[in-house]
């Protein structure tokens, strides 16, 4: 398949600066530029809603055309009613002279032509043409968007420099990942590519795809929280946030589905996988029947005494809670319910891992583990709804401190949003982790079935963390501290998550070296990736020292 170029690339070429797609991509963006000339001569609303009909343009509109193409070509169906048609010569025409191809040997523009090209290649073409005018308006508009809300602080001082040094480095660190995202997928994955046609590659996990998930939809959209620092509006936040939200809706509508529908389909279940089903999913004696155990609150079965049991113990001991306005008995009955679920569960864990403490104790592993299912789960639910409680009990809508003003209600709802974000990460984090481990990994299968052949596999969200939910699993714990404006809360939220890494620690660490031994890796993709380019940077460094070393003693003995 012959090379295509950037939107970058096509600007900085001087015969693609000649093409009529080209100019039209420089006419579009140039037009949303100027309308920052209009600034003050209309109500700042107008360019929030420019933003958000070229943010809406690519969601929903290349959103709409990709879901159309993964499901049934309809984009390239459309594309064959309407260009192979005498009538629409003049599209076929624009499309084979403003389109440029490489050769990938030579290196040398080739000649296009539609008729020596597959016909979902050319359908993908007029795509990429559509998107480059979204996209570059898209970006233009919403740094018009920044600019109107930007002001320059009436008293600059060392906090707003700081807020400065983080917004400029959170802009940096976005334009990074995203060219380095590019770095990894070409222009063929960067342009959506596969949903019209495949070529002979896997998934490719390197770089910043070894650091974070989906890096062009997560940290790729850093420079809207680094924009809306350097402004301090938080007009541009919430419309950033918003923008975000959209971008994220279309990743888990749009591409994560044509993702498992390609690529999932690539990879065949290991020996070991199709052993750990059988050993765990028989009906007659397996460890896990075909309903599916309840976590947290999750599956819920109103047929099932141990749901309703949770359920019932959930409810009483709420309700008592609101009824007694103390404090200190809510943060007694949360510390109870911890050092339950960190010491008790962490004690039956650990000496079932180093001598088959709780299955001993019961006729069967199968009766073991059920129980130790159900015991495990209570426990969890508990811990976070008494957190919860305990939060309620200590919110405070506009508390008199030195953090919040008083009547400052802007920086309070700034708050209470960030604590929101907060908890959307730590559901979207323990989604993921339930998604990768399943039921058996979620409620430690691995330390009660012992005919599970012990082979390790980082996938998911383990792929970049080598223990998400000990890291990002409190997040909603932090953020219900900053919601309930209570500095109680966060110690508290501190004190789990201490707890949690030292069950981690102690428990599941010494459990994993004992079970996989060398399978078990060092360090997850962050930090390795990290590392290695913290090397890659040393070396450049000694490079250049040397390098300039040997130019001055050169110089030195010219002189002589």
């Amino acid at each position: 398949m012959p090379e295509t170029t950037s939107f970058a690339d096509e600007l900085r070429s001087k015969s693609a600066l000649k093409q009529v797609p080209t100019q039209v991509y420089i006419f579009c963006f140039t037009l949303t530029a100027l309308t920052l000339a209009l600034y003050g001569s209309v109500p700042n609303w107008f360019f929030i809603a420019n933003f958000m009909f070229w943010r809406l343009s690519y969601n929903i509109g290349i959103g709409y055309m990709l879901h159309s193409q993964s499901k049934t070509m309809g984009f390239s169906n459309w594309f064959s009613s309407w260009v192979d048609t005498p009538k629409h010569a003049w599209l076929k025409k624009m499309l084979e002279n403003g389109c440029i191809l490489t050769d990938p040997r030579s290196r040398k523009e080739i000649p296009y032509s539609l008729n020596d090209y597959p016909h979902e290649f050319n359908a993908w073409m007029l795509f990429r043409i559509i998107v480059n005018i979204i996209l570059a308006n898209d970006l233009v508009s919403y740094f018009v968007f920044a600019l109107v809300y930007w002001e320059w602080p009436a008293a600059f001082n060392v906090f707003d420099f700081l807020i400065y040094i983080l917004g400029f480095a959170l802009i940096i660190f976005a334009l990074w990942s995203k060219s380095d995202a590019h770095r990894v997928l070409g222009n063929f994955a960067w342009y959506w590519g596969d949903f019209f046609f495949l070529l002979e590659s896997d998934l490719n996990f390197d770089g910043i795809f070894q650091m974070f998930p989906h890096p062009m939809y997560t940290v790729g959209y850093c420079f809207y929280y680094g924009l809306s620092l350097l402004t301090q509006s938080y007009t541009v936040f919430y419309c950033s946030v918003t923008a975000h939200i959209l971008q994220m809706v279309f990743l888990v509508i749009v591409e994560n589905p044509h993702i498992e529908k390609i690529y999932g389909q690539l990879g065949t279940p290991t020996e070991e996988l199709r052993q750990k089903e059988e050993l765990t999913f028989r009906d007659q004696w397996g460890f896990f029947s075909k309903k599916r155990d309840m976590v947290i609150l999750w599956n819920l079965s109103l047929y099932h005494a141990s749901d309703i049991f949770t359920v019932l113990i959930i409810v009483y001991s709420m309700v008592i809670s609101f009824c007694i306005p103390s404090w200190e008995y809510h943060l007694l009955h949360l510390i109870a319910w911890r050092l339950f679920h960190t010491a008790g569960l962490g004690i039956i864990l650990k000496k079932q891992s180093e001598s088959n403490f709780w299955v001993e104790k019961f006729s069967s592993p199968q009766s073991a583990f059920d129980n130790w299912k159900k015991l495990y789960n209570l426990s969890l639910t508990m811990n976070h709804a008494m957190f919860i409680t305990l939060a309620c009990h200590c919110c405070r809508v506009m508390p008199d401190n030195i953090i919040i003003k008083p009547g400052d209600w802007g920086f309070y709802y700034f708050k209470v949003s960030c604590g929101a974000l907060l908890v959307g990460l730590n559901l979207y984090v323990s989604n993921a982790v339930h998604e990768t481990l399943g039921d058996f990994g979620w409620f430690y299968g691995d330390f009660f079935i012992q005919t599970i052949p012990a082979k390790l596999h980082y996938s998911g969200i383990y792929r970049y963390l080598n223990n998400p939910e000990s890291v990002m699993g409190y997040a909603a714990y932090y953020g219900l501290a900053m919601m309930s404006s209570s500095y109680r809360v966060g110690i508290v939220a501190i004190c789990c998550h201490i707890a949690a890494l030292l069950f981690s620690k102690i428990v599941e660490e010494p459990h994993m070296q004992r079970k996989y031994g060398p399978e078990v890796r060092p360090v997850g993709g962050l930090r390795s990736e990290v590392l290695k380019k913290g090397k890659a940077l040393e070396e450049d460094i000694k490079k250049t020292t040397e390098t300039l070393k040997e130019k001055l003693a050169s110089k030195d003995k010219k002189k002589e």
